[in-house]
């Protein structure tokens, strides 16, 4: 859809990287993913790193069909990888 062209029904009517947003109890935030390496199978533990993005939206404003899309993609797969 990023080639603001829907796939589910063809419309050019796309709403392109809308916030998406955890609208919790006590507050609200951008909604996130977070990648953290697996822990290494040794008899101690370990400090692992982990990355976070952010998720943005592309929605048809005909059909409502969504497309979500995360960035800081190279250090979310680094961290993903470490210790694989």
């Amino acid at each position: 859809m990023k080639n603001g062209i829907c796939l589910k029904c063809g419309s050019k009517k796309v709403m392109e990287s809308v916030e998406v947003r955890d609208d919790g109890k006590n507050s609200s935030h951008p909604l996130q993913v977070m990648a953290r390496p697996r822990e290494p199978k040794r008899g101690f533990v370990m400090m692992t790193s982990q990355s976070m993005g952010e998720l943005s939206a592309w929605i048809c404003a005909d059909c409502g069909y969504t497309e979500l899309y995360t960035d800081n993609l190279s250090n979310l797969y680094e961290a993903y990888n470490k210790n694989r």
